[in-house]
């Protein structure tokens, strides 16, 4: 049973629980008790088996052929970005990060240290972050810092009630997860133990999404500020397979714009980029909040 027929089978299946009987032109029986389709309705709409059906989810037999799986990817109202990965995974294609090559992370860092007026960070496939500049560290409390786990500060109860659309940005962090991430990995392991306790992670986790919104305007409450809002910028670095530039940026004459110019002029000059491998001492705050 190859790796990635299980994760195909484990995709079909939180798939199924998610789509809904109406979502594909389903009347909805009286005593209903599956969450979302049965696996015979999906069979049917795939004009497949029920009997080849349970075998996909259960991760048995050879792949299924691009017929099978589109018609399937049709039947479960699959977006283009989960029909891609159902498309990945059932050719056993699971996401391999590789560490990059220490010219283009130098690169990356160096940029970063030019921008002084917008907070940026770059994460690896689990969303580590390994590279910071000043304003994002400062901004973010520490917690945009090198060292510091997007996904995890998520889940900090802080950010569930200053962060207005935390619910979106948080399925969507996670969707990006599920989707770079080797689902073998052992950091991957690592993250999802730490959150198995969260109700809300469990709920979202389940889901298995891998598509989400890459830029998105959230608004998020902060002390003796009030409610600003954010423009999130999530680019793919081509250089660095698996890693993610995010960038927080704002209007003009914004409230924002002015929070970020105060904190800029705050800095102390001499210090350009916090990365992963050099951390200057002191600048890690244990337990700092922080945004997408």
């Amino acid at each position: 049973m190859s790796a990635g027929l299980i994760v195909l089978g484990e995709f079909l299946r939180a798939r199924r629980h998610v789509c809904q009987p109406e979502d594909a032109g389903i009347v909805r029986d009286t005593g209903r008790r599956v969450p979302g389709l049965r696996r015979d309705e999906v069979a049917r709409l795939a004009g497949i088996s029920a009997e080849y059906y349970l075998r996909l989810e259960k991760g048995r037999g050879g792949r299924p052929s691009d017929q099978v799986l589109n018609a399937l990817a049709r039947a479960l109202g699959l977006d283009a970005d989960s029909r891609q990965y159902l498309l990945r995974v059932a050719s056993g294609e699971l996401p391999q990060p590789v560490q990059p090559d220490a010219e283009s992370a130098e690169r990356i860092t160096r940029v970063l240290g030019h921008w002084t007026h917008t907070p940026a960070y770059v994460s690896d496939s689990h969303r580590d972050i390994v590279a910071a500049n000043p304003l994002a560290h400062v901004f973010g409390n520490g917690g945009l810092s090198a060292g510091s786990n997007v996904v995890l500060r998520l889940f900090v109860d802080r950010m569930k009630h200053s962060l207005v659309e935390w619910e979106e940005m948080t399925r969507s962090s996670l969707a990006g997860l599920r989707r770079d991430a080797d689902p073998r990995s052992p950091r991957l392991k690592e993250i999802v133990d730490a959150l198995s306790d969260d109700p809300d992670f469990e709920r979202m986790w389940a889901r298995y999404d891998v598509s989400g919104s890459e830029d998105a305007r959230i608004n998020m409450v902060v002390e003796a500020v009030g409610a600003i809002e954010i423009d999130v910028q999530n680019f793919a670095v081509r250089s660095m397979p698996g890693y993610q530039l995010t960038v927080l940026s704002a209007p003009p004459q914004s409230i924002t714009a002015m929070v970020f110019s105060r904190l800029a002029a705050s800095l102390d000059p001499s210090v350009t980029t916090l990365s992963a491998t050099g951390v200057p001492a002191g600048t890690r705050t244990p337990g700092a909040s922080t945004v997408p």
